[in-house]
């Protein structure tokens, strides 16, 4: 996958996710944060890829009643806020 392939990607996610909330998760949306991670890794986004597995994981536990949706948010707007970065920079690891 292309940096531009996982922005949108990650777009969409983001969007979905902001939509449906924590309360609910689709195991679907974890496979594709998943790949996701793995795609930015492989690119080069060594940024992303932490803010991805971050996010995953912080939606593994609220699954798991071990943490709270609020974590959920907090971790999604880091990941808007990288997205939004990197949609306007050519080099993805200024942040």
């Amino acid at each position: 996958m292309t940096v531009e392939e996982i922005r949108t990607a990650l777009e969409k996610t983001i969007s979905d996710l902001t939509t449906s909330g924590f309360g609910n998760i689709d195991p679907t949306v974890l496979e594709t944060l998943d790949k996701l991670a793995v795609s930015a890794g492989e690119a080069g986004m060594k940024e992303g890829k932490h803010l991805i597995e971050n996010l995953s994981g912080i939606m593994k536990a609220i699954q798991q009643g071990i943490s709270k949706p609020e974590s959920g948010s907090i971790r999604l707007t880091a990941l808007d806020f990288y997205v939004k970065k990197i949609s306007g920079s050519e080099n993805i690891e200024e942040l």
